[in-house]
C-alpha cells in the first residue's frame, strides 16, 4: 500500500527516468488527475454550496439530508415546440403522458469519479510492479547533459552484456503492450460503466449537446430542479404525505464534467489505438524499428541501424530503445556502437560501410 502511495505520488512531480511513453502518461497522469479535480470542486460545499436545496418552511435541514439520501424526481419544464422529441418527455408525474423516474445518481459521484481515477491508474501500477525500477537503477548518474565519470569501458560492456544476454527481455516488452492493452480495455469498460451510471445517456451525451441547444441538452440529463416525496405518521396516526422543490445546483458542474469526459474518451480513443498500432509496428517490422534508431540517433551509419533492428529480438530492442529516451546521447551511441561491435564479431556478419 504505501508503494502504490508513492506511485500515486509521482503522477504530480514525475519521474527522473522515463519507463512508458507519452500515451501511457494521458491514462495515468493527466486522466486521473482530471478526474480527481473533478471530485475534489464537487465535493467542495466552500465553494459551490449545498448538493441540494429543497422548499421547506421548516426543519430545512432535515428535509435537505432527507431528499439528498432517498432520491427525488425529475422536473422538466415545458419546451418549444421547435425543440420537442417524438419520445415522451420526462416530467414530475404522469400527467399529459409524462414519464418520472427517480435520480439515484448524484449522490455518488464524487466516488464515482475516484472509482475512474484508480482504473486508470491500474495499469500503471502493474506496469511499475512488472518494471521493477531496472532503469532506473541501470541508468542511474546518467541521464543529464554532461558523460559522468561512471562511464567507463566496463560498465558500458556491463551494459551490452545485459542488453544482450538477459532472456526476460521479451516478457518485459510483452508486458508493456499488455499494459497498453489493458488502457484500451479500461477506456471500453469506463465507457460502459458511465453509461450506466446516466441510464443509457452517456454514449450519445456529446452529440446530443452538440445537436441542440446546450440548455435544452443539458436539462435532459443533469436536470436542476426536481421533487421530493416525504412521508410521515401525523398526529392521528394517519400517513401526511409532503411535496416539495429541490434545487441540485451541482448539476451545473455535473453536466460540464461530463461534456468534458465524453471528448476526453473520444480522444483517449483515438491516441490508444494509435499507440497499440505503433507496438505492433514496433514488435514486428524490423524497417520500423530501424527507423526509429535513426531518430534517436541521428549521425550513425543505416547500415548499422538495420543491423542492430534485425539482430536485436523484440524484448533487446524494446529495452535498448527506452535506455535511449533516457540518458545522454553521446552515452547512447556509444553503447549503439559497442553492441552492433559485438554483433558483428560474434555473427561474422559482413556489412558494405
Amino acid at each position: 500500500m504505501h508503494d502504490f502511495l508513492k506511485d500515486f505520488k509521482n503522477l504530480v512531480k514525475g519521474e527522473k527516468v522515463r519507463t512508458d511513453n507519452n500515451v501511457f502518461k494521458l491514462h495515468y497522469r493527466f486522466s486521473v488527475i482530471i478526474l480527481i479535480v473533478f471530485s475534489i470542486l464537487l465535493s467542495s460545499k466552500q465553494y459551490f454550496g449545498d448538493p441540494i436545496l429543497c422548499d421547506a418552511d421548516t426543519n430545512k435541514e432535515y428535509f435537505d439530508v432527507y431528499c439528498w439520501v432517498y432520491s427525488t424526481f425529475i422536473v422538466v419544464d415545458p419546451i418549444p415546440d421547435k425543440y420537442k422529441q417524438s419520445n415522451k418527455l420526462d416530467g414530475l408525474g404522469n400527467e399529459q403522458g409524462r414519464e418520472s423516474y427517480s435520480l439515484l445518481y448524484y449522490q455518488w459521484i464524487c466516488l464515482f469519479f475516484c472509482i475512474q481515477a484508480l482504473l486508470f491508474y491500474i495499469p500503471r501500477y502493474l506496469w511499475k510492479i512488472w518494471e521493477g525500477d531496472r532503469l532506473g537503477e541501470m541508468l542511474r548518474d546518467l541521464c543529464g547533459p554532461f558523460v559522468p565519470e561512471k562511464w567507463t569501458t566496463s560498465y558500458k560492456e556491463h551494459m551490452r552484456t545485459y542488453i544482450l544476454n538477459n532472456e526476460n527481455h521479451d516478457v518485459f516488452a510483452y508486458r508493456f503492450a499488455f499494459c497498453e492493452f489493458l488502457n484500451l480495455c479500461n477506456l471500453v469498460l469506463q465507457t460502459i460503466l458511465m453509461n450506466f451510471y446516466l441510464e443509457g445517456k452517456f454514449l450519445s451525451y456529446g452529440f446530443e449537446v452538440a445537436s441542440k441547444p446546450w440548455p435544452m441538452a443539458f436539462h435532459a440529463v443533469f436536470p436542476k430542479r426536481a421533487k421530493c416525496n416525504f412521508t410521515k405518521y401525523g398526529v392521528s396516526g394517519s400517513n401526511e404525505s409532503r411535496d416539495m422543490l429541490c434545487i441540485l445546483p451541482l448539476n451545473i458542474l455535473n453536466e460540464k464534467f461530463f461534456l468534458i469526459l465524453w471528448y476526453w474518451i473520444l480522444f483517449m480513443f483515438v491516441v490508444t489505438v494509435s499507440a497499440l498500432i505503433y507496438r505492433f509496428m514496433f514488435l514486428g517490422l524490423q524497417r520500423f524499428r530501424m527507423y526509429l534508431l535513426m531518430a534517436q540517433v541521428r549521425n550513425l551509419n543505416r547500415n548499422k541501424m538495420q543491423t542492430l533492428a534485425k539482430y536485436l529480438s523484440h524484448g533487446q530492442f524494446f529495452l535498448l530503445y527506452n535506455i535511449g529516451k533516457n540518458i545522454n546521447p553521446v552515452i547512447y551511441k556509444e553503447l549503439l556502437l559497442s553492441i552492433y561491435d559485438y554483433l558483428h564479431i560474434k555473427a561474422d556478419i559482413s556489412i558494405d560501410l
